[in-house]
């Protein structure tokens, strides 16, 4: 191993964690050493950091030796490696460094670069394309006939002109591969997209914008946050309905994205009259081409003064327009297009659980990246969960494989519909802390992540929580959980932030806590800016204060009976025992410990005990059948005790293993023994 790159790699090795083996590093001479390596025990985020990170040192090692081809390759493979990432599984303060230093080293490259990769970042070809010599050319060269006579194929202006020739040159050059490689993957996009455009009413020609910002890649991730096939930003692709959550983002959905970038690109255009200035302002933003404009006294875009980026942009497009109408007439030859996006639509019923991925592809006998391949707006590998009131969630499936999947996915045992959660590891967390935050078992959430030395975690490792049915809590109520702090309730209010607005206003405002918004919104600090928007999670009609966690669910009779009273609980405050419960109470120490399960006596604040159960919580003479919610704290054999039946026969009438762990939120059906 290179002396420089053993150097670089050292406070590597000694900041992060060890590497996966079975992560799939390229092998090459600069890898290949004997390095005693721990099995990885981080998520796929914190092991595509890593990757990245070994090929940005790979690549600048390469360029100080004057390699620069090698240089090229690794950037683009740590680059692809960042951008193939989750933009909310890891910290931003560790993607931008990373992505800056990424984007810095190829602009020191571009001079030494022969040609630039279809996944290149945009900036990178506006970058090589301002580098291109503007020629002064006659009306009548040939370049400037070319362009008049294919722009006429055209439904958005293409100007002949000079910057728009040597944009061409640029693709005929140093950017052919990266043409080729659109043009070639623009197949699988194409007639999608215009449908879509076409449906919308916009210029259909507008199908190149997304061709020169990503690509037609669905995944593409900017350093400037950008994100998708559009690359929009997440406060427009919110403006424009694009779901951003835990579960989904819906700026890589190919079919909404586009639909949202044409209602975007056609407002821009109804402001701007001029599609030179519409797309000017997608690129750089309509407030900076506005003022240049009033600094201007003119609308001409051709002579305003925009950002270098800016100016580069436009012609860029138009380029990109005219090559697409006669690849072969510019000296290009295209490959086969890739195969059409095509899929079938499953509408999931609302009362169905959320949908593993992976089960599902097993189901449609596809492989999972099929499926993901289909849906790249889910960040998990699950459907999003419904809550009561929302729409049933629509899954893409491949094309002809949609009839009967419902009926097939269904009707496999519980146990093998089981899903799988996640959960990022926190400071001062422990496998056991975690177990009991998220009522799992602490052995099975080892055996689960396959866990050599459970006190061995570290902070930002994702561990896969499985669950017994599928269902799958709330991420708020997750993150809530986390903390134990106090859960987040059913109804939600997206709060924007005011000009003089603190956290501990909107807290009080509310009647919530501070600590409430940090832990639903994921801040990292209190400083807030006008226009930032927060989650508030207000009581829902069943009267639950936001501050309080959501009621737990006692156990609900079937159709023949109705519950007699509800239950009541108490939240453990810090120096209250049993003993001073009891006397505030009115009830008996024997009695808490009964009605929650409790072999000691030890309590801590937060905890959440039932001090008047409902009578409806007990089996009662004659039942049949009784629907429990499962609570934090639950294990199958507690459950079978309190009703008085065998663990085994709760597993059997629920079609689950002995071993199987369970979740909060998961909805059991117990049959009760007769004359009880």
């Amino acid at each position: 191993m290179p002396l420089l790159l053993l150097l670089l790699l050292l406070p590597l090795m000694s900041g992060c964690a060890p590497w996966h083996r079975g992560a799939s590093l390229p092998e090459s001479p600069a890898a290949a050493d004997s390095l005693q390596l721990d099995e990885w025990s981080g998520g796929p985020a914190d092991a595509g950091l890593l990757t990245a990170r070994w090929y940005l040192l790979r690549a600048q090692e390469a360029q100080l030796d004057g390699r620069f081809e090698q240089a090229q390759e690794d950037l683009d493979a740590a680059y692809k490696a960042v951008t193939g990432l989750d933009v909310e599984e890891v910290d931003e303060e560790e993607t931008q460094p990373i992505l800056a230093t990424i984007e810095q080293a190829y602009l020191e490259l571009i001079p030494h670069l022969k040609s630039f990769s279809p996944d290149s970042p945009l900036v990178l070809l506006l970058e090589g394309i301002s580098e291109e010599r503007i020629e002064s050319l006659p009306p009548d060269a040939t370049e400037l006939v070319r362009i008049h006579q294919l722009s006429q194929r055209c439904d958005l202006p293409i100007d002949a002109n000079a910057k728009v020739a040597a944009s061409i040159h640029f693709f005929q050059t140093r950017g052919r591969a990266t043409y080729l490689g659109w043009l070639k993957r623009s197949g699988r996009y194409r007639d999608l997209v215009l449908r879509i455009l076409a449906q919308e009413g916009v210029p259909t020609d507008l199908l190149y914008l997304a061709m020169i910002e990503s690509g037609f890649n669905p995944h593409a991730y900017s350093r400037a946050k950008a994100v998708g096939m559009w690359q929009f930003m997440a406060e427009t692709g919110r403006e424009e309905g694009l779901r951003q959550d835990q579960w989904v983002d819906e700026r890589r959905d190919p079919v909404r994205a586009t639909r949202a970038a044409a209602r975007y690109l056609r407002d821009l255009y109804a402001e701007f009259q001029d599609w030179r200035l519409a797309l000017a302002a997608y690129n750089g933003g309509a407030g900076r081409v506005s003022r240049a404009i009033a600094r201007a006294g003119h609308r001409d875009y051709w002579r305003l003064e925009l950002p270098r980026e800016t100016q580069s942009y436009v012609p860029l497009f138009m380029a990109a327009a005219a090559i697409a109408k006669d690849p072969a007439l510019w000296g290009l030859e295209p490959a086969s297009p890739d195969p059409p996006f095509t899929f079938d639509e499953i509408e999931l019923p609302a009362d169905l659980a959320a949908i593993d991925l992976k089960t599902a592809a097993r189901s449609l006998q596809v492989n999972l990246t099929v499926l993901r391949e289909l849906n790249p707006e889910l960040r998990q590998r699950l459907t999003p969960p419904r809550k009561s009131g929302q729409t049933s969630y629509r899954l893409r499936v491949p094309a002809g494989s949609g009839a009967g999947f419902l009926a097939r996915y269904t009707a496999l045992p519980a146990a093998e519909r089981q899903a799988v959660r996640q959960y990022k590891v926190r400071r001062r967390d422990t496998l056991s802390s975690i177990a009991q935050k998220l009522g799992v078992d602490r052995r099975a959430l080892a055996q689960a992540n396959r866990l050599k030395n459970p006190n061995r975690l570290h902070p930002g490792q994702v561990l896969r929580i499985p669950t017994a049915d599928g269902a799958v809590e709330e991420p708020e109520a997750v993150a809530a959980a986390a903390d134990d702090g106090p859960a987040p309730v059913h109804d939600r209010k997206i709060h924007t932030v005011k000009r003089g607005e603190t956290l501990s206003a909107i807290a009080r405002r509310y009647g919530i806590t501070t600590r409430n918004l940090t832990t639903w919104n994921h801040l990292k600090s209190t400083r807030l800016q006008p226009g930032d928007r927060l989650s508030v999670w207000l009581p829902s009609a069943g009267g639950a204060t936001a501050a309080s966690p959501p009621k737990r669910q006692t156990p609900q009779t079937s159709k023949e009976q109705k519950p007699a009273s509800r239950p009541q609980y108490h939240t453990v405050k810090s120096g209250e025992s049993l003993w001073s419960l009891s006397r505030s109470l009115g009830v008996s120490v024997a009695e808490l410990k009964t009605w929650n399960n409790l072999k000691g006596t030890a309590l801590r604040p937060g905890q959440r005990l039932t001090v008047r159960p409902s009578k409806a919580g007990q089996p009662k003479t004659g039942s049949r059948s009784v629907r429990y919610t499962v609570v934090k704290g639950d294990t199958l054999s507690s459950i079978a005790r309190r009703f008085g039946i065998e663990t085994h026969d709760l597993a059997r009438q629920n079609n689950l293993k002995i071993s199987s762990t369970l979740l909060a939120g998961t909805t059991l059906t117990i049959q009760t023994r007769s004359g009880r």
